[in-house]
Parts: structure tokens; C-alpha cells; sequence
């Protein structure tokens, strides 16, 4: 079929691209387009000062694609009245009546997420669990939550709910922050949170700065979207559950193109995605240490290794002597205070050589090491190879 400028379907996008899943789904609809359009895509986010297509026939609109977690993009589904693709959708009674009916709904598999946060940890021997959910109590939320909850009760162990916010505290994290805290506080330790979303995760993250608890010896958090932009910059960085929500996009673009194309109403389509992966950093690294000194001390070189500390100043931070620290985390780790130190530092020194283009010199002093050469002597003592030929074997 031939295609002039006026005949290229026209395509709305009901999504933020603030989200990592929504970015995600963008790009399994733009690489599916390429392939086999061309489309003329209009992203809709609903940003301050965007204009709406409350007149989706007048603008020309054929199709539309929509995360429909609010009821301004429901109705504005409803209102085309063209083939529509919904993701992730909204609690049913929420939605108008027979919209789910009549379009094709792709989802994130709830139950696999929730199982996967519980193996996760399962498998890391915790024996306390614990849920922290969205502000909102949506519906992707709750299940995520039960899931956990169930997986971790057949297992043989309690989960712990974070109860439901007030309407001041869904306004205002700076006056949730002390509840969630307390709440931290009092739950049995070491305990494994399960966050609904990175945005939860890097609260908790952020409660469990403010209270003083160990993340992760006492505190371990893994959450759902891996967003690099939030996992990398929480601290510790956050783990989260990476969804398949690429190839979502992808299948919502060629079950769309389909229905755009014929001259019935295409085939209704259910079909859910199960998670990819969990996607490991600092934040669920947890090594089960009964020994709290310890546990600090970790936490302290985890957090400062990038700083020219040495053992004195973990000692310091310890509050005990020298010589009973040394004991205690020989006893805990079969290592010594500068050991971990430097396996600390040497595991970051691989990171910035594999993820950045910094200059050894950089590197050394980014890491907290005293010189370039000295930094190159540690790294062929502990890896056989150099720090260039390590990055160029990348």
C-alpha cells in the first residue's frame, strides 16, 4: 500500500516519560514503527502547558497506545473512539464501563514481580519480610504486595504491611518521613523491604538514612523498574526488578498497526509479561552479620571508601578498639579492616573503568587511593592484568 504525507497514520502516546517502564515502552513502539511505518507519533503526557486531544477525530488521530493508571486518559480513550492498545490499566471499576472490553489490554505478569522479590530474598536466607507500597494504593501495587506476602507465607515467614497514608501524608513525604522511620525501626532485623516502585524504594532508602538503620546488613531493599536514574543515585544504590517492558511497546505497536489496518474490529488481545530480572546493587548486597559493630563499620567503608579513610578512621566510627574490631571482623568476614577497605575501593576502580572514559589518575583519586602507581601495583597484585588492558578486554 502506498502512502502519501495526509494518509500516514496519525498515533497518540498516552504516557509520562518520566518513568523509566514508560521510556521503556516508547522505545518498543518507536523500534516497531521504524520497521514498519512510518507513523506520525504525538507523545500526550499531560505536562503543564501541553494542550489536550480532547478532540481526537478532529485532530485525525487512528490509533491510540496508553499506560491507563488515571481516569484522564481513560476518558480520553473512550473519547476517540479509534483501535486502542492499553497497558498496565487501572483497577477495572474505575475505568468506564466495557473499555477493557473492547480494546486489547497488555500487563506486567503482578503475581511474577511479587514472587520474584520473595525468591530473591528467600534465597538470600532472610527470615524477616516486610512490604512498603504505593502512596495511592493502586491496583498494581496491592497485587505486587500480595504476591510477596503469599510467596513469603508458604515459605514459612511473617510479611509486615506498611499501613495506609493520610491524605497530608500522600501530599507531603517530609511529614510521612518520621512514620515510615519508626515503622523501620521497630520491624525485626536484618529484614528484607520490598518496595512497590524505585520511587518507594528511595524513600525507604532515604527513612532508613534518616533512622540510623544499616542498609543492607539490617535493612536490605529491592524495588521495581529498574530506573538508573533513581537506582543510581540513591544510597546505597537501590536493586530493582527490571520489567519487559520494551518488548510491551513493541506488541501494543503491531497489535495497534493490525487493528488500524483492517476493516472489522481486530481480534481482542489479554496478554501479560512476566519481570526480566533482578538487577543486583548495594542496597540487597547483604551479608548476614550478627554482629552489629561490624555491620557499621562495613556500612561506614562502603560509604567513604571513594575518601582517603584508612583503618584509623574506621576504628573511630566504630567506637570500639582496634584490636577488638580486627578480632570481630575476622571473626564475621575472615578479613581484616584494610582488606575490606581496599576490596572496596578495587571493586569501584573496576566500575569507573568499564563505565567511564576517566583517566587512571582519576580513577586513583576517585577512589580514594594515595597515587596512580600505588593504585596500579594493587590492581596487578589482586586481578594478574593492568588497569589498561582490563578496560581494552571490555
Amino acid at each position: 500500500m502506498s502512502l502519501n504525507l495526509s494518509s500516514i497514520p496519525q498515533v497518540a502516546l498516552l504516557f509520562e516519560t518520566n518513568e523509566q517502564a514508560h521510556r521503556d515502552i516508547l522505545r518498543g513502539v518507536l523500534r516497531y514503527e521504524r520497521i514498519n511505518g512510518p507513523w506520525s507519533l504525538h507523545v500526550a503526557e499531560g505536562r503543564a502547558g501541553e494542550q489536550r486531544l480532547l478532540t481526537m477525530k478532529t485532530w485525525g488521530g487512528a490509533g491510540v497506545i496508553g499506560v491507563i493508571q488515571n481516569s484522564a486518559y481513560a476518558s480520553a480513550v473512550l473519547a476517540a473512539d479509534v483501535p486502542a492498545v492499553l497497558i498496565d490499566p487501572m483497577d477495572e471499576a474505575l475505568l468506564p464501563q466495557g473499555l477493557l472490553a473492547r480494546h486489547s489490554v497488555l500487563a506486567s505478569d503482578l503475581q511474577a514481580i511479587g514472587e520474584l522479590a520473595a525468591s530473591t530474598f528467600l534465597e538470600r536466607q532472610f527470615a524477616h519480610f516486610a512490604f512498603v507500597g504505593e502512596i495511592h494504593d493502586v491496583n498494581w501495587s496491592r497485587e505486587r504486595g500480595a504476591a510477596f506476602e503469599a510467596c513469603v507465607r508458604k515459605a514459612g515467614f511473617t510479611c509486615h504491611t506498611y499501613g495506609m497514608l493520610t491524605a497530608r501524608e500522600k501530599r507531603d513525604w517530609g511529614v510521612e518521613r518520621d512514620r515510615l522511620c519508626a515503622w523501620l525501626k521497630a520491624l525485626p532485623k536484618p529484614v528484607a523491604v520490598f518496595a512497590a516502585m524505585d520511587v518507594r524504594g528511595r524513600q525507604v532508602l532515604d527513612a532508613c538514612l534518616t533512622a540510623g538503620l544499616a542498609v543492607p546488613h539490617e535493612v536490605a531493599v529491592l524495588a521495581v523498574d529498574n530506573d538508573e536514574l533513581i537506582c543510581d543515585s540513591t544510597t546505597p544504590p537501590l536493586s530493582s526488578i527490571a520489567l519487559d517492558t520494551e518488548r510491551m511497546g513493541y506488541e501494543a505497536a503491531r497489535l495497534l498497526d493490525q487493528a488500524m489496518r483492517q476493516r472489522r474490529q481486530a481480534a481482542r488481545v489479554t496478554r501479560t509479561f512476566p519481570p526480566l530480572a533482578v538487577v543486583t546493587r548495594r542496597s540487597t548486597e547483604a551479608v548476614h552479620i550478627a554482629d552489629t559493630v561490624v555491620a557499621r563499620a562495613l556500612e561506614f567503608i562502603w560509604l567513604n571508601a571513594q575518601n582517603p579513610i584508612g583503618v584509623p578512621d574506621v576504628v573511630k566510627h566504630a567506637r570500639v578498639s582496634r584490636r577488638l574490631l580486627e578480632l570481630r571482623f575476622r571473626r564475621a568476614l575472615n578479613s581484616t579492616i584494610q582488606e575490606e577497605l581496599q576490596r572496596t575501593r578495587l571493586k569501584r576502580v573496576k566500575t569507573l573503568l568499564a563505565e567511564t572514559n576517566l583517566s587512571v589518575t582519576a580513577i586513583a583519586k576517585a577512589c580514594g587511593f594515595t597515587s596512580k602507581s600505588y593504585l596500579g601495583k594493587v590492581f596487578r597484585s589482586n586481578y594478574r592484568t593492568t588497569m589498561t588492558l582490563y578496560r581494552a578486554g571490555l
